[in-house]
């Protein structure tokens, strides 16, 4: 008896929340656009938080993935998230560099409780997954008797070709997905990758919280090559084609770039769930965080934490050349997008000067396309960024016949 009385009151809510006439008003369209909340169809625990998932139907960017949304907002509701959809009808709008303007708009009403208000949603758990997609969570990269770390992947479910992924770090250290911090840092890089028909994942920061602004090696590398050969592994039964993508702002973008300067330092291979799978990338996007440490600002308030952790410069400076993403780079590499806005801080703006000079020396490939927009420590939303950006990833990201589909770890 019990179990049908939660049965019963489980599926009348959810024909209530589903019948329900809402509308969201959509910056990037200027109209109102139906929206559909759908509770979870299994029972969550008494007083749980809820794990919420937009789901965004109609895109103007054409659909990869080839279930139907029926099936996949069927297995999400199953899975116990509740499930909002947005329909935007093939509106031009719905797509980069306009759509960002709406996922800014989510993150920042659901952080000021001004949308779902009332509803029992989990702030360390909210999804934005366009048509198509599918969301795997809690996939794990790397155990230690301390902490596991973990990554959420969306991908496009059977899709019409493979497709490459975004590996992005966190700038939460504590929850990858929380929404504060990607309101915070305006951040809309992996969903909208995923709209223009991408794999893309969210990964643990390798460092744990509370963060200090220091990233230990060799640990935060063996870390960060681990996320990278689970993404590779687990998405060889997905339809990905294996060739990956690092992204990083702040405290994630030097993840990032060690991964494009460290393709040849095989002591950093070997550790986590996959050890076997090929820890290569094939770009990296790097924004505003800090490259090297042999090349400081004198005021840089940062030095005497930096002492107080490694020695003095002077007298360590291989400690702290080892720290230094940067420092492991002595011939060219895979292709980078860098981007930083104008008006960050001095320090900020004098690494991406040092990693820009570094670059040009070696005769490495890079793109740079500064935001000019004063807004501070953030990440893009300029158009003229954002569609240079996305065309870089996708360049890097599909896989043609000279450049070859990555399997697993050479001999």
């Amino acid at each position: 008896m019990r179990g049908w009385r939660q049965f019963l009151v489980l599926t009348l809510t959810s024909l209530a929340l589903a019948a329900s006439d809402a509308t969201w008003t959509s910056p990037a369209t200027g109209l109102s656009l139906p929206l559909t909340i759908l509770a979870p169809t299994s029972p969550a625990s008494p007083g749980a938080l809820l794990p919420v998932v937009f789901y965004l139907e109609n895109l103007a960017a054409p659909r990869v993935g080839t279930d139907s949304d029926e099936a996949i907002i069927r297995d999400l509701r199953a899975a116990g998230h509740l499930v909002v959809v947005l329909d935007y009808a093939h509106h031009s709008r719905a797509r980069t560099p306009t759509l960002e303007q709406d996922l800014v708009a989510l993150r920042r009403q659901l952080q000021q409780k001004s949308l779902l208000a009332g509803q029992p949603i989990d702030p360390a758990h909210l999804f934005i997954v366009p048509s198509g997609h599918r969301l795997l969570r809690d996939v794990v990269s790397y155990r230690d008797d301390a902490r596991t770390l973990a990554l959420d992947l969306i991908y496009p479910s059977h899709p019409a070709r493979p497709v490459g992924a975004v590996l992005e770090f966190s700038c939460d250290n504590a929850n990858r997905m929380g929404n504060f911090s990607l309101d915070f840092c305006t951040d809309t890089l992996l969903p909208i990758a995923a709209s223009e028909g991408l794999a893309v994942a969210m990964a643990d920061h390798p460092v744990a919280a509370p963060y200090q602004g220091l990233d230990p090696m060799p640990d935060s590398a063996r870390k960060a090559k681990a996320a990278v050969r689970t993404l590779r592994a687990v998405g060889s039964a997905l339809g990905l084609n294996g060739r990956i993508v690092p992204a990083g702002f702040s405290r994630g973008s030097g993840m990032a770039l060690l991964l494009a300067t460290t393709l040849d330092h095989p002591e950093f291979d070997g550790f986590g769930e996959h050890p076997g799978i090929d820890s290569r990338v094939q770009g990296a996007v790097v924004m505003s965080g800090r490259f090297t440490y042999l090349d400081l600002r004198p005021d840089d308030k940062m030095i005497p934490r930096y002492e107080k952790a490694w020695g003095t410069r002077s007298d360590h400076r291989d400690i702290w050349r080892a720290h230094g993403a940067l420092d492991y780079l002595t011939h060219p590499t895979v292709p980078l997008f860098l981007t930083i806005n104008v008006t960050e801080s001095p320090d900020a703006l004098h690494q991406m000067d040092v990693l820009k000079r570094r670059l040009q020396e070696l005769s490495s490939p890079f793109e740079c396309q500064p935001e000019l927009e004063p807004r501070g420590h953030r990440m893009p939303l300029d158009p003229a960024v954002l569609v240079p950006l996305h065309r870089y990833l996708q360049g890097q990201l599909h896989a043609t016949d000279h450049l070859e589909t990555i399997h697993p770890a050479r001999p």
